[in-house]
């Protein structure tokens, strides 16, 4: 994992490993941006982190996210292009900011859409080429001496004149401008005010680490992970108007943050959009159309999402606002490969209470110091020829890949706790091949940027696999294995709440 030198660079046992650094510079004053917040849209956008190179000349601006093709023209604040000028340029950067359309007429109408930057994060020349997503806060500095410090999810570790550190978080508290991590004994706090210790980096965040033998100063970076990353995908819905033929609509979001839609009517030639997609809320996506074809327009629409499924009601097409009908555009997130299971086909899944059921997954639960409510679907199968049916549990708890499933192994004195898989839809398909005595599971996948397709879950002898994504891509499904949970019911949509009467 390639990091700017000055900061940390080596993951280990401990938190992080941390190394020196050089003096710091005086503050460059990039904090966020209040002057580009009205994007002209409907739906303010939600600033998120974004990683790619960054080009500035004199004429114009422009960035390519990490992981594509794509480039965006980049609008700057003065304060912001005369930082980056100094770097020269192409260079590597994070930042926060979001998505606007660009002007007809311009440098920037020969760009798909516009990215405004609101806040650096980091830019440098050290490296040239894509880093890999950072989930740790980073500090590091020279006054009064060497230090360097990481913030994880639930630690803190720092290090200066060879003593290092890590020790569990009792606290944080964050808002546009600061940011506090407090431990046993130490401190740490980040201001928004921008940051430098060479000529070859800018960091977005001012550092101050205060222990019980000292206060330190530096710089600092914010985790470089887009938690806007859940919306990738693709969805796909179909609609009829009277007396016209079946329209099929799909939406593709890429983890890019490029969006393609196509529409297929019956028997008629397809329309394909481009543009580009980002969060307005915790619940909703925008996703801009800038071309239809080769024509530019602009387009705005608002999906919400519920489950798997997003659905918008209207549109707002250059300039002006139409009703996407009574029930709206509804597009269902698409997973698995396309395979004939019916309603009828399998086994269904249960929302029955049932003594047993409710006693597995309370061992379940104290045995993983968990604790309810949890809302689930239940199905039992022999998945192991022994004549005792396994105990299969949907949970609701879910994510954009997919939800948990427990599986229990059939027992004389009960159901045992096996394996536990994440990310998992449903049908999933029972396949006739086996792997130590136990059935394969092919689990439909999709969601969460991962490419919808089946894969194929194998014993190993003591349990299967945790995350389907991750496992060996399965042959098309031909409809014939038995298809485990085969209405297609989530716990999110109808299940039994453990515990409840």
């Amino acid at each position: 994992m390639q990091r700017p030198h000055r900061l940390l660079v080596i993951a280990t046992a401990s938190l992080l490993t941390l190394v020196g650094c050089t003096s710091s510079k005086g503050p460059i004053e990039l904090g966020h941006r209040s002057d580009t917040l009205d994007s002209g849209l409907s739906h303010t956008p939600t600033p998120f982190m974004l990683s790619g190179m960054v080009s500035v000349s004199p004429e114009t601006a422009s960035f390519t996210p990490c992981g594509s093709q794509k480039q965006y023209w980049l609008n700057l604040s003065h304060e912001q292009r005369t930082a980056l000028d100094q770097l020269g340029g192409p260079v590597y950067g994070e930042f926060e900011g979001f998505f606007t359309p660009v002007e007809s007429r311009g440098f920037s109408a020969d760009y798909p859409a516009s990215v405004t930057m609101t806040r650096i994060n980091l830019v440098t020349t050290e490296l040239n080429s894509c880093a890999q997503p950072r989930h740790a806060v980073l500090a590091d500095g020279q006054s009064p001496r060497m230090w360097s410090a990481a913030v994880g999810e639930h630690n803190m570790a720092w290090e200066s004149d060879g003593d290092s550190q890590e020790i569990p978080l009792t606290g944080k508290q964050m808002d546009d401008s600061t940011a506090h991590f407090r431990a046993r004994n130490a401190a740490l706090t980040l201001t928004a005010t921008g940051c430098q210790q060479s000529d070859t980096t800018l960091y977005g965040w001012r550092a101050t680490l205060k222990t019980s033998q000292r206060t330190y100063q530096g710089c600092a970076l914010m985790p470089s992970y887009d938690h806007s990353q859940h919306w990738a995908g693709e969805y796909q819905g179909q609609s009829q108007s009277p007396g016209q033929p079946v329209l099929t609509t799909q939406l593709t979001l890429l983890p890019d943050h490029s969006a393609i839609t196509t529409y297929h009517p019956q028997g008629e030639t397809v329309t394909k959009e481009t543009g580009v997609w980002q969060p307005v809320g915790d619940n909703q996506v925008q996703v801009l159309t800038t071309r239809s074809g080769e024509q530019m327009v602009v387009s705005e629409r608002i999906y919400t999402r519920n489950g798997f499924t997003l659905t918008a009601s209207e549109e707002t097409f250059n300039g002006n606002t139409y009703s996407l009908g009574h029930d709206g555009l509804t597009l269902r997130l698409k997973v698995g490969d396309a395979v004939n299971v019916s309603n009828q086909t399998g086994v269904k899944g249960s929302a029955e209470k049932n003594p047993r059921v409710e006693q597995a997954l309370r061992d379940y639960l104290r045995d993983n110091g968990q604790a309810g409510p949890l809302t689930y679907r239940w199905l039992t199968h022999d998945l192991n020829q022994d004549g005792q049916p396994e105990l299969l549990v949907l949970t609701d708890s879910c994510g954009s890949g997919g939800c948990t499933l427990l599986v229990f192994k059939g027992e004389a004195q009960g159901w045992q706790f096996n394996s536990r898989m994440t990310l998992v839809h449903v049908p999933l398909l029972l396949a006739r091949s086996q792997s130590q005595g136990w059935h394969d599971l092919v689990v439909p996948v999709g969601g969460g940027g991962a490419p919808a397709g089946h894969h194929v879950m194998r014993f190993d002898g003591q349990r299967y696999p945790l995350n389907p994504s991750t496992a060996p891509r399965a042959p098309k499904p031909d409809g014939s294995d038995t298809a485990l949970f085969a209405d297609g019911i989530y716990a999110t949509q109808q299940g039994v709440v453990l515990g409840e009467e």
